[in-house]
Parts: structure tokens; C-alpha cells; sequence
């Protein structure tokens, strides 16, 4: 019985859909269902589970969306004894409303059932009983290819069969799936004809292509002014092409080495980007040995966090350095030149130098992991440039060319960044600072050796101001 169902169901619907016409809105579909059902307690059934099958021709879009379909289940409920089973197969037919509000339509429906009941028992003869039906239910549409169906179903029976109440009233829950097998579209609206007499348009010219640029790694900047060529897939870049890491507390550190990534704005901050000691009037000088807690913003404090006296009346500079004749030592610096705190030229940059490398500045292999040996390094450079506030630095770092390019460069970036975090630790400005690897493009040895490429994996710091 149940397999003359389904076979007759899908022949049903494959007529139905051949012979709608091209451009009608709706579906056809045809689902299964498993169904737990509650009958009337004048019947012996109590609560039986069920499997069935359904064919739903849908008409329309939007809030004018119907259908017409029909379901069929089937419930087996077990005597006793010797009398074999009862077996049950409600079939309904119904006309629903279904306004539809983009995958989701809900589905309120009327029509009629017809319960067969059939068994193997001779004193319990075969019977048919017939009643109105309701469903209340929703459809949820996974894209084209599937849909999820619940409903619940109220069957009232007027006429059951023989031996029960005059009338009774069975309820039922379904939930399945359900498979279109023809989906309708609007056809498109024709142009309006054009009013008055139609002038034929001269044919336009056919535009010759236009090549786009060459982009090798793909990041949106044309190679030939692309300074980062290999630049990994997905990666943030600037103007030039080159990864731009992220720093998204502003603390100096990028997200990729910082593991307190919510710094607070203005909090002094080591290599992991994690607060130094408490410094609650951000002087300089932590809280715990800070014997004037309160000193305002921008004053200039000792050792022990307290004001120092400030002379009343600007002092005579001679070289113009910015560092008052009374304490430079350097009187006759010249113009222009980066000076320290006592007014000597910074020995960071000699005269008319640009860039320096940082010897003794290494790491860990194949990382960006600073050796204990270049923090001393790097204090003495982070003095100098605090000393002198107005110059302005590029680090850059560089590599041999061992190892792949794309590996190169990124570890170069990784480095300088990880020279500009130390840095600013140490009390430099960021803003002066920026941080860039060249990779293995500006090599200053043959890498063919192996002190030529000792040499080639460097760090220099580079004038921009």
C-alpha cells in the first residue's frame, strides 16, 4: 500500500508540473514526514507515531501565495492477543493560504480527511470514517533545492466509525522535509515601446579591451609601483603594496606580539605590550617610588617624581640647538644637526649621514625574538633620539637571501617591528618612528658566503625628517 502511495505521488506531481505554463509563479513539491498523533479518547489508540508522505502545488508569490495539497500517513496499532494489528491510513486533502515573507512562508489550511482502517482480525471488519481537517504549520526554504516543514493538524471526524462516540476529534503533529521538484519565476516585464517614430541608433564603435595591470600577489596594487611583490594572499597593504600590521590598542606593540591587546591609551608598555608599573600621573616616574603623585601634565620632574624649578627667563643658545649656552657643552654645533640633551651632536647620525646600522642588534633564529645582547644596544639608541626630539627614523629591517623571498620579507617587517616596539618601551615617541622590511632586496655583501650574509641580516635606522 504504502509503496502504490509514493509511486502514484510522484507521477502526480510530474504531470502536474508539465503541464503549468512557462512563466507561472509558485512550485511543486513532494516531502516525507514523520508524525506523532493524539486520537480522541473514545478510540483505543492513545498516542501512535506515523511516517507519511505529501504533494503540495503552491500558485503565487508574497502575501498572495495558496496551495493545494495532499498528504497521506500511516499508523499500525497492535490489538492484543491474537487478533493481529489494526493498521490506519489517514489521507488528508486541503486549500491553504500561505503569505510567504522571503524563505519563510506560514501555511493556514482547511479541507477534509478520510481515516481507512484495515485488519487481519475477522471480528473487526474493515472501516472508513470521514471528518474536516485544519493545519497550522510553516515552511522554511533552504535556498532552492529544500524546504523544512512543521504543522500541526486538527482532524474533526463527524462520522467514525461504528462503536465510538457520535463524533470525535484527533490532533497530530508533522515535521519533514520536502523537495521541489518545479519552481515558477515572474517573467520579465517588457520595455515600454517607444512613443512616436523610431530612429535607428548608428552602430557604436567596439571599444578595443584594456588589459588590466599586472598584479603578481594579487593585494590591488599594480606591480610596477608594487615595492612588496610577494605579499601573502588576504593580507592588508598601503600604497606601496606592503603589509601593514596592525596596532590595534596603539601601544606600540602589534596584535600579532601583543598579549594584553586592550592596553589603556598612554600607558608605558614592555615587548609583549603588556603595562609597566602604575604611573598615575604619568610622569615617568611609577607610583611606588613617586613622592608627588599629582604632578600635572607636562611639567618636568627629578628622580622622585617632583617638580623641577623651571629658570624664569629664557637663556642665551649662541648655535641656535635649542640647549641654553649654560649647559652646552657644544657651543658651536652645527646648523640643523640633531643634538642631545647638553647640546653635542647625537652621535646616532655623524654629519650628513642619513642612515646607520645597528651592529649588535640580533635575534633568535628564523624569528623576531631580540637577543639579550642588543638591549643595551637599543637603550643607548632610544637615549639619543629622546635627547633629540625633532629627528624622525625609518627602521628597516633586512635580510639574507636564504630561504624563500615571501619568508624573507615578512620575517624583515617582523623585525623592524619588533626594533620600533622595544623603542618606544623605552620612552620614544611612536610617531617618529616607522617600521619596514626590505627583505633580501638591498643586500650590502655577496650572499654567497657566510660573512656576507652575517652582513646582510641587519637592522638600520634611516632619517626622514
Amino acid at each position: 500500500m504504502r509503496s502504490t502511495l509514493v509511486s502514484t505521488t510522484l507521477l502526480t506531481a510530474a504531470l502536474l508540473g508539465a503541464a503549468l505554463p512557462a512563466g507561472a509563479q509558485g512550485f511543486i513539491e513532494i516531502g516525507g514526514f514523520g508524525a506523532a498523533a493524539k486520537f480522541d479518547p473514545s478510540l483505543p489508540y492513545g498516542t501512535l507515531n506515523a511516517g507519511g508522505a505529501r504533494l503540495t502545488l503552491a500558485s503565487g508569490s508574497g502575501l498572495a501565495t495558496f496551495m493545494l495539497e495532499g498528504d497521506a500517513s500511516f499508523y499500525k496499532y497492535a490489538l492484543g492477543g491474537s487478533s493481529g494489528d489494526l493498521q490506519m491510513l489517514p489521507v488528508h486533502v486541503r486549500y491553504a493560504w500561505a503569505p510567504t515573507f522571503g524563505p519563510l512562508s506560514t501555511i493556514l489550511g482547511v479541507g477534509g480527511v478520510r481515516n481507512q482502517y484495515t485488519s487481519k482480525n475477522a471480528i473487526t471488519p474493515n472501516m472508513r470514517d470521514l471528518g474536516y481537517s485544519g493545519l497550522v504549520g510553516f515552511r522554511l526554504a533552504a535556498g532552492n533545492y529544500m524546504a523544512l516543514r512543521v504543522d500541526g493538524v486538527l482532524d474533526y471526524i463527524t462520522h467514525p466509525i461504528a462503536g465510538t462516540a457520535l463524533r470525535n476529534t484527533n490532533r497530530s503533529v508533522q515535521a519533514g522535509l520536502s523537495f521541489p521538484i518545479w519552481m515558477g519565476h515572474a517573467p520579465a516585464k517588457a520595455a515600454p515601446a517607444p512613443i512616436g517614430p523610431v530612429v535607428a541608433a548608428a552602430p557604436a564603435p567596439a571599444a578595443t579591451p584594456v588589459a588590466p595591470p599586472a598584479d603578481a600577489d594579487g593585494d590591488g596594487v599594480p606591480d610596477t609601483r608594487d615595492q612588496c611583490a610577494a605579499t601573502p594572499a588576504g593580507a592588508t597593504v598601503d600604497n606601496a603594496g606592503c603589509q601593514v600590521y596592525r596596532d590595534s590598542d596603539n601601544d606600540g606593540v602589534i596584535d600579532g606580539k601583543d598579549l594584553c591587546g586592550t592596553t589603556p591609551a598612554n600607558v608605558a608598555v614592555d615587548g609583549h605590550g603588556c603595562g609597566l608599573a602604575p604611573d598615575a600621573d604619568n610622569d615617568g616616574v611609577p607610583d611606588a617610588r613617586d613622592r608627588c603623585p599629582a604632578t600635572p601634565v607636562g611639567v618636568a620632574v627629578n628622580s622622585v617624581g617632583c617638580a623641577v624649578p623651571v629658570a624664569p627667563v629664557a637663556e642665551a643658545d649662541g648655535d641656535k640647538d635649542g640647549v641654553p649656552d649654560s649647559r652646552d657643552k657644544c657651543l658651536t654645533s652645527p646648523a640643523g644637526s640633531p643634538v642631545d640633551s647638553v647640546g653635542c651632536p647625537v652621535a646616532l647620525f655623524k654629519p650628513n649621514e642619513r642612515t646607520v646600522t645597528l651592529r649588535g642588534v640580533n635575534f633568535e633564529p628564523l624569528k623576531d625574538d631580540l637577543l639579550p645582547g642588543s638591549m643595551a644596544i637599543l637603550d643607548e639608541v632610544a637615549r639619543q633620539l629622546i635627547a633629540a626630539p625633532t629627528v624622525r627614523v625609518e627602521v628597516g629591517g633586512h635580510t639574507d637571501s636564504h630561504g624563500t623571498y615571501t619568508h624573507n620579507l615578512r620575517l624583515s617587517v617582523q623585525r623592524a617591528e619588533a626594533v620600533r616596539a622595544y623603542l618606544i618601551m623605552r620612552g620614544v615617541d611612536g610617531t617618529r618612528l616607522n617600521a619596514r622590511g626590505y627583505g633580501p632586496d638591498k643586500p650590502v655583501a655577496s650572499n654567497a658566503t657566510v660573512s656576507g650574509r652575517a652582513m646582510n641580516r641587519r637592522v638600520e635606522l634611516k632619517r626622514i625628517d
